[in-house]
């Protein structure tokens, strides 16, 4: 065989390739099915005397978000809530933390059954002007998220004993952490999980944690939706 058919057998063969293996990609994809894994129950599990589990559930809080509103959990009954912690003038983490976040709220913005909360733990600083500009670097408005702010005593022990972020820095007048805290609709927690990462690869799988984490419960409410 010729140079010249095997070239021409190879550009036949680099062809039929970039046509061919997208759409096994494609057919791949069809077939994939999701594969749903239930979400643990975060913090103290007690079984009572007739045999149930009951599980750590967050108490209420009364907060103000970025609007001027007031906030409670009570708010939040009929929805996922994917919870966090931030302070306005942190230079680094809770920037790129809150971008994370962000890209989450830009897939689900459109679900009214997840919403987000991010609680400042500086509330002395943190007025609802500034919350209301910080909030607006992340278009919150349109995302389902409300930047809250309240009693700072209150807020550190809610951290720490609701949210289960008991991660106080030594020598540092603030609670600090980059992970979200996903709640049900019964206000347990479900899962605490970082946001970002040394690398993109860290902060891309961060990410897809988070968001498959979230279809796992919207899964769980609609069988119990089907089962009733």
């Amino acid at each position: 065989m010729g140079s010249k058919d095997k070239k021409g057998i190879l550009r036949v063969a680099a062809v039929a390739a970039i046509i061919i293996l997208p759409i096994l990609g494609i057919f791949y994809l069809g077939k994939a099915k999701w594969v749903h894994k239930p979400l643990d129950y975060l913090g103290q599990t007690e079984t009572l005397p007739d045999g149930t589990k009951q599980y750590h559930t967050i108490s209420d809080i009364q907060l103000k978000d970025h609007t001027g509103k007031t906030v409670t959990m009570a708010d939040f009954d009929t929805c996922i809530v994917v919870a966090n912690i931030f302070f306005a003038t942190c230079p680094e983490i809770c920037p790129e933390m809150n971008k994370q976040v962000q890209t989450v709220a830009e897939k689900f913005y459109r679900n009214t059954k997840v919403r987000f909360l991010s609680i400042s733990i500086d509330p002395e600083s943190d007025s609802v002007a500034v919350l209301k500009n910080y909030a607006a670097r992340f278009r919150a408005d349109r995302l389902n998220w409300q930047f809250c702010t309240g009693s700072k005593k209150e807020i550190y022990d809610w951290v720490i004993h609701d949210l289960l972020l008991a991660t106080e820095q030594k020598g540092q007048d603030f609670i600090h952490d980059d992970k979200i805290v996903l709640i049900d609709k019964e206000k347990h927690v479900r899962a605490i999980l970082p946001t970002r990462g040394e690398k993109n690869k860290d902060r891309f799988e961060a990410l897809k944690r988070i968001e498959e984490d979230i279809n796992n419960l919207l899964y769980e409410y609609r069988q119990k939706e089907l089962d009733k």
